[in-house]
């Protein structure tokens, strides 16, 4: 039987009243979930399978995308409302967002051969924009939202809307650590590191307005750049891949 959604609740815009009696318990099992289902996809089809890293962003897409929508509809989220609330602040913190990280790539990686013609093409629109969009959900978006569940939506105020704010990056931090952790490349301190300061300059829009299209930007911005000038770079696109080889290393 559909739901019926008969009150609006104000400081709760983009997710439905009925996610509102959920224990706190259950959004920590969500998170906890999506997280090991995070490390689990690069670990098992990148790392020990060593699918071509265009067949495993596939698998990763299509992973991605069902738990996220899993959680949005047993959550009753709106996806219109969660992008249009506080949007201009998102926006406004997401363009010098997108700006930093896209200056880290050109200025501090060195640029590297990538492939030509129609093929790179579309690396651009799949390894560059789609990749982008789908990292920028799972590893911004969610938290934020699982941060918001946590509090019963309640972050109205300066106290509260910092403890979100904390709770966000604290959520941030474990998710891109744990889902970096299932790369064989990235598995030391250094290959976590990097990721998680780019992920949290990333995910700063998300933190500060509880709207993650301004961190949709800034992610989207970093892959474009990184396909772009270092198409080899082996943590702003993993699993690294070099020019002329049929799979991952």
């Amino acid at each position: 039987m559909p739901r019926a959604i008969t009150t609006r609740y104000p400081e709760s815009a983009g997710i439905s009243p009925v996610s509102a009696s959920q224990p706190r318990l259950q959004q920590a099992a969500w998170f906890v979930g999506v997280s090991a289902t995070a490390f689990l996809v690069p670990l098992v089809f990148s790392s020990w399978l060593a699918l071509h890293h265009d067949v495993y962003y596939l698998v990763y897409f299509m992973v991605a995308v069902a738990v996220l929508g899993a959680y949005f509809w047993a959550n009753g989220i709106n996806l219109t409302e969660m992008m249009t609330n506080n949007w201009q602040l998102s926006i406004g913190l997401g363009v010098p967002a997108a700006a930093f990280v896209t200056w880290s790539v050109f200025a501090r990686i060195d640029a590297t051969p990538h492939p030509s013609g129609g093929y790179f093409v579309f690396e651009i629109v799949w390894r560059g924009m789609v990749y982008g969009v789908v990292d920028a959900l799972l590893l911004s978006a969610f938290p934020g939202l699982i941060a918001r569940e946590l509090m019963q939506r309640k972050v109205a105020g300066a106290r509260r809307r910092i403890s979100y704010g904390a709770l966000t990056l604290t959520l941030v931090m474990i998710i891109t650590a744990t889902y970096h952790a299932g790369y064989k490349d990235l598995q030391t301190v250094r290959g976590i590191v990097q990721p998680e300061i780019g992920n949290s300059i990333i995910s700063v829009p998300v933190i500060a307005s509880a709207n993650p299209v301004g961190s949709v930007l800034a992610h989207l911005s970093m892959h474009l750049a990184a396909v772009t000038h270092s198409y080899e770079s082996k943590d702003r696109l993993p699993p690294q891949v070099f020019v002329g080889r049929a799979s991952n290393p």
